[in-house]
């Protein structure tokens, strides 16, 4: 696995685990330094060793996901066809904040690259059949919102 690969995994991870109601003030964290530190702590509770360029990859995703987050939602509300975001598991929702956020800030990551990413996320965390519809949504968002000359 590559740097960015771990790194984009253990954002989901990170990021999955600020949806249970006991981290719901996580959720509003804007201090660098204290997020950076739960960061650090929910790291040695999985075991994980990231390398510094990971590390920071990580630091920078997480914080800006966690200012963007409501936006990020809103887009993907929007592509939700015949779909409530109540109905979608957690860690589809996850992937697919993690991948809009992506796909709107990382210009210079192709959107197939990201794209793929988050579908072999949702097989590996959610179902092998999630796979699609995570493509679905996923190109429907990039190619309405975040369209790039590729």
């Amino acid at each position: 696995m590559n740097t960015k690969n771990q790194a984009r995994e253990f954002c989901l991870q990170f990021l999955y685990h600020l949806q249970l109601p006991v981290f719901n003030d996580l959720k509003k964290e804007t201090d660098s330094k204290e997020l950076s530190k739960r960061i650090n702590e929910f790291k040695e509770t999985l075991e994980t060793e990231l390398s510094t360029n990971a590390q920071d990859f990580v630091d920078e995703h997480i914080e800006k996901i966690i200012k963007d987050y409501d936006s990020l939602e809103v887009v993907l509300v929007k592509y939700l066809k015949n779909w409530k975001l109540s109905r979608i598991s957690r860690i589809e929702n996850t992937i697919f904040i993690l991948a809009i956020y992506e796909l709107k800030h990382l210009k210079d990551v192709p959107a197939k690259v990201i794209i793929n990413e988050a579908i072999e996320l949702g097989k590996k965390y959610s179902t092998k059949e999630s796979g699609g519809f995570i493509n679905g949504i996923l190109d429907s968002i990039y190619k309405n919102e975040f369209p790039r000359n590729e």
